[in-house]
């Protein structure tokens, strides 16, 4: 991280200090006791957790006894932008969607800037949309999956025509139809769901009492009985793609073993208990090199299957390097959680998973990806909560079958660790035919460091050892922290990874300062991972369309 010997370039988005970070509707005074966590306090006023620390600008779940906090009990009616805030992170928190914090922002892009003061839209129920410009009735039951008569029926509308916060129920009362079974009648089915025969008749076409096993009956006025969906619950059932619970995909006719989101052997403990423990490999660095090679493939079968989601970064070779891993865990840091029991984070692990959805990303955009260093266990994971945080097993190795064929060693931290997974990246490139690789190659080292040097935003560290390197990883690193949120900056550092680079531009990102605890609480959440690789993505989209 940076040193007083190294030359501090800086270029960054000024950050200020917020006195006030939200407003609030209403909100009472709170003097914090003893027994008091912010878990409880969000209990007792019945509002999310997250509200709490905004309105008193806190940077983690801690609380002092005697500490007053100001609890916004009737919501948040705006609050300003802070370093590391982007409007899909800010979606997530506040279960706003991202359509609707654009619409009443009048924004035209997602990018935000520290400072900058959004207004909240007030909550709304569980079960209900707010109409926001644009929306049509048709538009809306499509994105609820439900039908159009249903959605109109609901909200006793007689046209399609809505307006701009209005409020629809998206909850229909009951299905939209009815499969007959053995024994039923108008009467039990139209009792069954809050109907009269009169009605069931009617929107059937019935001219009797009389119905039949298997027949579908519409449940509501207009709608078309070949637009029904009812399939029976065995039908349903054998409908769904069978899959081995032991075994999952990797490639054409290969299976490998699995265990939930783990493959060949998951982790003894359930969560990181400490900053001390770790886990030993299972096997032999070539075994677990061979083993992390179908996982790959499983990785990238399950990527095709998804499909191409563009080619504009075809011709381009991109090299992933997930930060530390091995024997290197990089930063472990301990947070609270709301009931101040500790949660351990350690950097390789969530690294590794925020470089593999990039890896996804990128496939599916049509560029040629490889990895530095590979787990033989696992490739994306979501956990099973963020409270069971991914735990440090040493079992990484380097992507490279002759090292780990002769006197093997796992990544490791040092110089020749680091040499290494520049060696790893030459090999990747001359291995790969220069037809693929025609437009470019990029390195990409993904770390989440704890430093008190940086501040919370994401940096983009880059470095040359000739003026034509470093021209050509500033370029791309100028164009990468324009697409990472408020508070992302760019830095000039000696890394040893990044200079004598064998791609043509190389940069290292720091997707999230563990050093501030709300960062490191970010970085357990899947949603927000999938976050930082995408705008990482974005940003070297940024850079592709800017040459």
């Amino acid at each position: 991280m940076p040193s007083s010997r190294y030359a501090q370039i800086w270029k960054i988005a000024p950050v200020f200090v917020l006195v006030t970070c939200v407003t609030g509707i209403g909100a009472v005074e709170h003097t914090v006791a003893p027994s008091d966590t912010l878990f409880g306090l969000s209990l007792q006023y019945d509002i999310p957790i997250t509200w709490i620390v905004r309105a008193n600008d806190l940077s983690d779940e801690s609380i002092r006894v005697g500490e007053v906090l100001n609890i916004p009990t009737e919501g948040i009616r705006s609050l300003e932008v802070r370093p590391g805030d982007t409007l899909s992170a800010l979606s997530v928190e506040l279960d706003i969607p991202v359509k609707q914090l654009r619409a009443v922002n009048a924004l035209d892009t997602d990018l935000l800037a520290v400072g900058q003061r959004l207004i909240i839209p007030p909550p709304i129920p569980r079960g209900t949309h707010r109409v926001l410009s644009g929306d049509s009735l048709l538009s809306i039951a499509h994105q609820y999956d439900i039908s159009l008569e249903a959605l109109k029926t609901i909200n006793g509308l007689d046209s399609d025509v809505i307006y701009p916060n209005q409020l629809l129920s998206v909850l229909p009362p009951r299905p939209d139809g009815h499969e007959v079974a053995s024994g039923e009648s108008l009467w039990s089915i139209a009792d069954r769901y809050g109907l009269s025969i009169n009605d069931l008749k009617t929107w059937n076409g019935l001219q009797r009492d009389v119905i039949h096993p298997g027949e579908i009956l519409v449940l509501y006025q207009g709608l078309e009985k070949s637009s029904i969906r009812t399939p029976s619950a065995d039908v349903a059932l054998a409908s769904l793609p069978k899959r081995n619970p032991e075994t999952a995909p990797a490639g054409p006719n290969v299976e490998i073993p699995s265990f939930g989101e783990y493959f060949y052997s998951a982790p003894t403990a359930m969560r990181q208990p400490n900053d001390e423990y770790w886990e030993s490999p299972d096997a032999s660095p070539l075994v677990d090199y061979h083993h992390a090679q179908k996982v790959i493939e499983a990785f990238d079968a399950e990527i095709e299957a998804e499909g191409a989601s563009g080619s504009r970064l075809r011709g381009y070779q991109i090299i992933l390097d997930p930060g530390h891993g091995g024997l290197d865990p990089g930063a472990i840091v301990s947070v609270e959680d709301g009931d101040g029991n500790p949660v351990v984070v350690t950097e390789d692990e969530y690294a590794y998973d925020i470089a593999m959805r990039l890896y996804r990303i990128l496939v599916r955009n049509g560029a040629m990806v490889s990895l530095t260093i590979l787990a033989p266990d696992h490739h994306v994971r979501d956990g099973l909560n963020a409270r069971q945080t991914f735990v440090h097993r040493k079992n990484e190795v380097y992507n490279d079958e002759a090292h780990n064929g002769n006197a093997a060693w796992r990544p490791v931290g040092g110089i020749q660790g680091l040499d290494l997974r520049k060696e790893v990246t030459s090999n990747v490139i001359a291995s790969t035919p220069a037809s693929l690789r025609r437009k470019g190659t990029l390195f990409v080292s993904i770390h989440a460091d704890n430093t008190s040097d940086f501040p919370a935003g994401t940096a983009v560290l880059f470095d040359g050892e000739n003026d034509e390197e470093l021209a050509a990883s500033e370029k791309l690193a100028d164009a990468m922290a324009s697409r990472l949120g408020a508070g992302s900056f760019t830095h000039r550092q000696q890394l040893r990874v990044l200079r004598n680079n064998p791609a043509d531009a190389a940069v290292l990102v720091e997707a999230r300062n563990i050093h501030y605890h709300r960062n490191a609480w970010a970085l357990r959440s899947a949603e927000l991972r999938e976050q930082d690789a995408r705008m990482i993505a974005e940003g070297i989209l940024a850079w592709v369309d800017a040459r």
